[in-house]
């Protein structure tokens, strides 16, 4: 049976929280822009790892990113989901076991190892799933997602209404996912802020794709009010189970079966108000893939990691790739660039080997 947060138990958690840290301050909005915002959430008592900066000052990595100090004690069962039901749940410091199921408002998890479940889940799901229409201002800061069990339908996080920063996922399937609420909803109301997000898990054996898992540190499914920003996302490749049918290919190596950023519309709302600035990105098939539609794209830092198409030596490779110049409006797109020279990307087209130019349109 999963495990649930009721009301009571809320209450306990949010008394103690409050005892112990003080209580947590509410955010004006579900779907914060200001980095004054994510500053305003570092408390007393070191819970929380201290900025190194501004966000998108400073590289994410395993040092910056994640909780600190001693977790005290668990909660959950690694054989069935957490299911939190009660509006302003606090979960602080806690090694949390199961795929959390966020059916409330304004809960938060904090300063927590995420093991996840031991179970494959039903369907396409995640350590953390906030697909649920009654979310509203989810909050994940600093914590690290990292399933104990992998599974090709268990990514790190997906769902709607959340606002994730300072985060290390590794070892899912895809890092994050955001979807627009189901039943009409336009906005997704998301932001994704100085995460670590790398080593995503290639299964030959995916019921949802006949090539195995196409694995992406954040796919965008369609929505509206989404901000990627100051991430270091690195879709390099951890080789799951092979599986049983010698037809489908193998991972790549070390290189990501999919997008390290995907942005797409695939839920029948178009993405308005979609940006990704000021992040650090390698590896996958694409470092972004953008389907038609309008988003912003600026600022950001990119490596040449990327493998070439199909696995196949002196195959073309992709750092950002749009499928269609006629229905697709990339505002910022010149002001990206590389990290190891500072030069612009521009457009061309990029074979095997050291890639030089950046940005390519399929049609």
């Amino acid at each position: 049976m999963p495990r649930k947060i009721t009301a009571g138990l809320a209450a306990l958690l949010l008394s103690l929280a409050g005892l112990l840290f003080g209580a947590a301050p509410s955010l004006a909005s579900p779907y914060p822009h200001d980095s004054s915002v994510l500053a305003a959430q570092q408390p007393g008592g070191g819970t929380f790892v201290p900025l190194a900066g501004a966000p998108g000052t400073y590289k994410p990595d395993a040092s910056n990113t994640g909780y600190v100090g001693t977790l005290t004690g668990s909660i959950g069962t690694p054989g069935s989901p957490l299911v939190i039901t009660a509006d302003n749940t606090v979960i602080d410091s806690k090694n949390i076991y199961g795929d959390v199921k966020v059916q409330a408002r304004n809960v938060t998890i904090k300063n927590s190892y995420l093991h996840c479940g031991s179970y494959v889940p039903s369907g396409n799901s995640g350590c953390v799933d906030a697909n649920s229409p009654a979310v509203f201002g989810l909050k994940l800061f600093n914590n690290v997602i990292h399933p104990d069990t992998p599974s090709y339908y268990r990514d790190g996080v997906v769902g709607h209404e959340y606002y994730a920063a300072r985060n290390h996922v590794w070892g899912t399937n895809d890092g994050f996912g955001v979807f627009n609420k189901p039943g009409g909803a336009r906005a997704a109301n998301t932001t994704i802020e100085a995460n670590y997000v790398h080593d995503t898990v290639y299964f030959r054996n995916d019921p949802a794709h006949s090539d195995g898992t196409h694995n992406d540190g954040v796919q965008v499914r369609g929505g509206e009010n989404i901000r990627i920003w100051a991430n270091n996302i690195v879709n390099t490749g951890i080789v799951g189970p092979a599986g049983t049918d010698p037809s489908k290919p193998g991972a790549p190596g070390r290189h990501g079966h999919g997008c390290t950023i995907m942005l797409q519309n695939d839920t029948g709302v178009a993405l308005k108000n979609v940006v990704v600035e000021q992040n650090w990105l390698d590896d996958g098939l694409a470092s972004i893939c953008i389907k038609p539609g309008t988003v912003t794209v600026q600022n950001n830092n990119f490596l040449r990691n990327q493998w070439p198409y199909q696995n196949v030596p002196g195959n073309q490779i992709y750092i950002i790739r749009i499928d269609s110049r006629s229905g697709t409006v990339v505002n910022g797109l010149s002001t990206n660039k590389w990290e190891d020279t500072g030069a612009a990307l521009n457009e061309g087209r990029d074979a095997a080997g050291l890639p030089v130019h950046g940005i390519w349109y399929d049609g």
